[in-house]
């Protein structure tokens, strides 16, 4: 079984606790991994003190006081991560991704004593490399950081969650999901740009003809002015309405009748003559309407999780000490 179907294998089972099933999830993957794969070995990591000095003064910096001791911890613990993530991307062999040598090449040219001589991308990167420019560009370490984070995420994320995943997490969060009131609506625009001083006499003119004749409101295409918006429109909510018509225009439908021609309604482009087929209230979302955005709330969460918990044991294959190589250094 490969490491993604072990992903959902667990979820499907952890399920059965809806309560616990994402902190339990993410100690079985630990575990899983452990079990499906041998551990390799502890390679040693050195930080420079520097790098974490600097972060603990731009964090000082950024948060206009001097850090607590628990704030200065996450600081280095943040710094560690990266490093981390650095060095597992060096691992996997990042730094030989087409991005990471144009930009190791760029570097290269940049204090090459020969610019301009014929040489291939591969080879400046290479020299850049030997030259130890790479390990010190923020652009490198960015690339390289993102990189492994995305791979490690990418184990979840590119995984559809299978339903009973994704039912749990409706039901955890239902509010989250909750369909807004909708209408649906056709209208007929009297142009402010056309009508000028006449517009409310005209709209009243043609709203005593629509009752009068009892127009159908799908032929509402073929009464009043042409504009932007479609004159019979699906169900939308009042955000959406508001996007089209305006705050005005909104605010009065609460007073309209259902399944009669009402009005004159405030627009952003003049007056509009309303015929509201029906109001359809706030409500549970089912599995199928929420898909899209469920799953993709579930894969986040478990990639989070995820990366968390293949951090903690990222951490476990590296021997971590802050201090420059050579000299004294402090374990962490």
């Amino acid at each position: 079984m490969d490491f993604p179907h072990l992903v959902y294998a667990i979820s499907r089972r952890v399920l059965r606790s809806p309560a616990l099933h994402y902190a339990v999830l993410g100690a079985a993957l630990y575990i899983g991994v452990s079990l499906y794969g041998a551990p390799p070995p502890v390679t040693p990591l050195v930080i420079p003190a520097t790098r974490v000095e600097a972060a603990l003064a731009e964090f000082e910096r950024m948060s206009d006081h001097p850090l607590l001791p628990k704030e200065k911890q996450i600081v280095i613990e943040s710094v560690i991560d990266q490093e981390v993530l650095y060095a597992y991307a060096l691992r996997l062999g990042l730094d030989k991704e087409p991005v990471v040598e144009r930009r190791l090449a760029q570097i290269a040219t940049f204090v090459a004593e020969n610019p301009h001589e014929a040489k291939s991308v591969k080879e400046r990167a290479d020299e850049a490399v030997l030259l130890g420019l790479s390990d010190g560009d923020v652009v490198v370490r960015r690339i390289l950081i993102d990189g492994a984070k995305r791979l490690i995420r990418a184990a979840v994320l590119l995984r559809e969650p299978p339903d009973s995943l994704l039912e749990a997490y409706l039901r955890d969060h239902v509010e989250e999901f909750r369909l807004p009131e909708e209408i649906r609506l056709s209208h007929v625009l009297v142009d402010a740009h056309i009508h000028h001083d006449k517009m409310k006499q005209d709209a009243e003119t043609l709203l005593t003809n629509l009752r009068n004749n009892a127009v159908a409101p799908e032929t509402a295409a073929n009464y009043g002015d042409q504009g932007f918006i479609d004159a019979n429109l699906p169900s939308l909510s009042k955000r959406e309405l508001e996007r089209l018509f305006g705050h005005r225009f909104v605010s009065r439908l609460a007073t309209l009748r259902v399944g009669e021609w009402d009005g004159p309604v405030v627009s952003r482009y003049g007056l509009n003559l309303v015929y509201i087929h029906e109001r359809i209230p706030g409500r549970i979302p089912t599995l199928d309407q929420a898909r899209k955005h469920l799953s993709a709330k579930v894969r986040k969460k478990l990639a989070d999780q995820w990366l968390a918990m293949r951090m903690a044991q990222l951490r476990t294959e590296f021997s971590i000490t802050v201090g420059e190589s050579g000299k004294e250094q402090s374990s962490l």
